[in-house]
């Protein structure tokens, strides 16, 4: 008898993954099929697809049991048509902004113009705060965008790629248009 009661859930298992694996290809293909359609309706109207590729490195250092930040940059590229990126700006540069916001890094950013500026006026008893605040770092991540998005529009390109570089420090984030 015991031995009945241990063969039954097997089967029902088995049978259930089986309808899991079933019902998640079928999801699959119900997903690719609206993907697809959905190509062929922006083909349609003339509207063109945006791509935003972001590339994201950093290391740490590990000494005498501690962990530090060391390296990072982010690399973000927007491919696609000119119009199309134009149309786009708002979202483009919330997108790239939220995304952005998310880094595990986003709280290692040096702000050298603001530290040093803020070190003349700060008594001597206290440190300045050397890393840059969100909404600095949101401000200039919008500021070079938008120059970089307003250069495409100025072009004569039909398509083209943004590109942008953020790393370790405020100064040395930099965003620029190529055909």
């Amino acid at each position: 008898m015991p031995s009945e009661i241990i063969k039954t859930p097997t089967p029902t298992i088995i049978s259930v993954s089986l309808l899991l694996a079933i019902t998640l290809v079928t999801s699959l293909y119900v997903v690719s099929a609206y993907a697809q359609n959905l190509t062929q309706n922006e083909e349609n109207s003339g509207r063109q697809t945006l791509h935003i590729i972001k590339d994201a490195t950093n290391s740490y250092t590990i000494s005498s049991g501690t962990s530090f930040v060391s390296a990072f940059d982010t690399t973000y590229s927007i491919i696609g048509g000119v119009s199309s990126i134009e149309e786009s700006k708002d979202l483009l540069i919330s997108t790239i902004i939220e995304d952005f916001s998310d880094s595990p890094t986003i709280g290692y950013i040096n702000n050298t113009s603001t530290s040093s500026a803020s070190q003349t006026s700060l008594n001597q008893s206290s440190l300045p705060n050397p890393f840059a605040t969100k909404d600095v770092i949101d401000e200039k991540i919008r500021n070079e965008l938008t120059a970089s998005i307003d250069d495409a529009a100025k072009s004569d390109s039909a398509d083209g790629e943004i590109k942008c570089i953020f790393g370790s420090n405020l100064d040395d984030f930099k965003c620029s248009f190529h055909r």
